[in-house]
């Protein structure tokens, strides 16, 4: 259509200047056929190009939704991935302290059982040092008594036999006593 017109704009003006024909004129036809057949045969090159064009651009927005769409699920794997491990090292920050704490009540059971050990061993130690202290006054005690009883016997001469042997008896009976109840401890 575009030729047609362009057709008629030259033969229109070349009729109307027939006689006057110099350069200017003719290329001024010439401009005027060159841009309708241009436009004619150019444009469907022009138009191919500029939809093969907005066709690449079409296609790269495309591409470029699904690249955000991906993007967009990665984002979204990542941060449920994140939320998983948080809660994760929490699970763990509990577990650890659970174990801390039954670790800790361990080693005090331990430590107690071994201050009792130790204590009773101690106090095994010192019982039977005051075990042998005890023994050992008592020992002394019946050494000196029994001394003492003995010489108030041989100082003692004017008490008839009979008087001395009761005397004896009764002190030797209690000097027993004292030893038999000095060696239970209390």
């Amino acid at each position: 259509m575009a030729l047609n017109y362009a057709y008629t704009m030259v033969g229109t003006a070349a009729i109307c200047t027939g006689m006057i024909m110099d350069e200017e004129v003719i290329i001024l036809y010439a401009f005027i056929l060159f841009l309708g057949l241009a436009f004619q045969y150019g444009g469907a090159i022009v138009n191919e190009m500029i939809t093969t064009e907005a066709t690449k651009i079409g296609k790269e927005f495309d591409t470029f939704f699904e690249i955000q769409k991906k993007l967009l699920k990665t984002l979204i794997k990542y941060h449920v991935l994140q939320v998983l491990v948080i809660s994760q090292i929490k699970n763990l920050l509990e577990f650890s302290k659970g174990e801390i704490a039954t670790l800790i009540t361990a080693k005090k059971a331990t430590l107690d059982a071994t201050i009792v050990t130790q204590m009773e061993q101690k106090l095994t130690y010192l019982a039977a040092k005051e075990q042998a202290i005890v023994t050992q006054v008592q020992s002394d005690a019946t050494s000196y008594v029994t001394g003492k009883v003995l010489e108030i016997f041989t100082t003692v001469r004017n008490l008839p036999n009979r008087s001395r042997f009761i005397l004896l008896w009764y002190a030797s009976r209690y000097l027993w006593y004292f030893q038999l109840h000095a060696c239970i401890p209390s």
